[in-house]
């Protein structure tokens, strides 16, 4: 059987750049949504017939597209968090595991 050791600075610090890889993801997902919808305000497809049946079909994408960019960021930023919570909890784990253990070979 291996050792397994985790190295908790490099852990902590890795779940921290992941947050803020999220956040950052989130924010240029908000400026890039920005950007669409302002070229896309007047349409640029016109406003005949065929032009309306575009925009129609036009803005529901594009409402998914820019919600989804948006959510992909929130996602990445709370695995960044839950990865934080999870660093916490295996090294208090393993404090109390050398407590005990330091306790037990005293006794």
């Amino acid at each position: 059987m291996s050792d397994l050791e985790l190295d908790a600075a490099r852990a902590a610090q890795a779940a921290r750049d992941l947050t803020d890889a999220g956040a950052d993801l989130r924010a240029r997902a908000r400026a890039a949504a920005t950007r669409v919808q302002g070229l896309s305000a007047a349409p640029p497809w016109g406003t005949d017939r065929i032009g309306a049946a575009f925009e129609s079909r036009y803005r529901e994408a594009e409402s998914r597209l820019l919600a989804a960019a948006e959510s992909a960021g929130t996602r990445v930023e709370a695995l960044g968090e839950s990865a934080t919570r999870a660093v916490r909890r295996v090294t208090a784990t393993d404090e109390t595991n050398d407590e005990l253990i330091q306790h037990t070979w005293k006794t």
